[in-house]
């Protein structure tokens, strides 16, 4: 199977390693000097004591590679309309996207009944390009447990070394025979769990730890054991988590996790900085939209206050827009 990662940061170079070793025929789209990095040293990947090293065809120019089977794309929200162009580049009839990205995509109301039907979020895909030009039938949802960092390029470090997963799932809820094949790939580089019977679920269950632990962790440049192991900021997290299994049931969504397992298990990965924390301190742009926004005007359209997850979007906004990370 042909799989290109695009934007292989820290997770995608994480996946991209793994399949590789699996036998997968990969290549990754990057840039900059972890792109340079690649290309002279291949691609290390460091998992507790242990380091693996791979060689793979990377590039920053699609066009080098040409069609795939599958794209996993791996890059944050704000750059997904820049590649809208070149993506294109990759894909056939056949070929099949994955978002494995954080937040709300922006197929999120494809393939649902009623209301809200084919329904578009402009502010993830202005002008609908990605629904109108690649198209949400190419969609399949991803969703990512793994935390890793890139110590320098070329370099990736793993800091969650007993979780390296990504759960794919179908819009429709379908159990399609593409994500059995994907699935069936991902198993062998170590990476599967069962295809989700309903990946919105997923999506709302991993944004139960995004929406409370990455805006406090990059708003106090501190670590996730940190905070956590803070009483009063453990109990804002509570607080934002509250609100978000309210907006996810406006939705018909049943988060039924339990928040204080949820937080026992995000302490057990120590020292890790979110990707927003990421982000702020390498002066990239931040996932402010799809993590926190919409799910707060989701909210709002069904008559909830969300008081903390606005205060943290407005304090969000401040701290990216000064650092030129953030514009409306």
């Amino acid at each position: 199977m042909k799989i290109c990662i695009y934007g292989a940061g820290a997770v995608g170079s994480n996946f991209a390693t793994r399949l590789a070793m699996a036998g997968e025929d990969v290549c990754a789209i990057a840039r900059g000097p972890h792109l340079d990095a690649i290309k002279q040293n291949g691609l290390k990947l460091i998992v507790g004591d242990e380091t693996f090293q791979t060689y793979l065809k990377a590039t920053h120019d699609p066009t080098e590679v040409g069609i795939q089977d599958v794209v996993i794309i791996t890059l944050k929200g704000p750059s997904l309309t820049g590649i809208v162009d070149s993506i294109k580049a990759l894909i056939s009839d056949e070929t099949t996207i994955i978002f494995a990205m954080n937040g709300i995509p922006w197929w999120y109301f494809y393939g649902i009944d009623e209301p809200a039907k084919e329904r578009r979020i402009e502010v993830l895909d202005p002008g609908s390009r990605w629904w109108n030009e690649i198209g949400p039938e190419r969609a399949v949802g991803g969703v990512v447990y793994s935390a890793n960092m890139i110590v320098e390029p070329g370099v990736v470090r793993n800091s969650s070394v007993s979780r390296n997963l990504l759960r794919i799932g179908e819009p429709d809820k379908s159990i399609s025979e593409r994500c059995k094949r994907i699935n069936f790939a991902l198993d062998r580089a170590g990476l599967a769990v069962p295809v989700a019977e309903d990946i919105r679920k997923e999506i709302w269950n991993k944004l139960l730890s995004n929406i409370a632990f990455s805006p406090i962790c990059t708003l106090t440049s501190s670590p996730l054991s940190e905070v956590l192991s803070n009483p009063e900021l453990k109990s804002l997290c509570i607080k934002i988590m509250e609100e978000v299994i309210a907006i996810a049931d406006s939705l018909g969504i049943k988060i039924d996790i339990d928040i204080e397992d949820r937080i026992a298990s995000a302490k057990n990965i120590g020292a890790h900085k979110p990707s927003m924390l990421q982000d702020l301190e390498h002066q990239r742009p931040m996932e402010i939209h799809s993590i926190l926004s919409v799910p707060q005007e989701f909210g709002k359209m069904n008559g909830l206050l969300t008081p903390n997850i606005d205060t943290m979007i407005a304090l969000l906004k401040h701290r990216a827009s000064s650092a030129g990370l953030f514009s409306k």
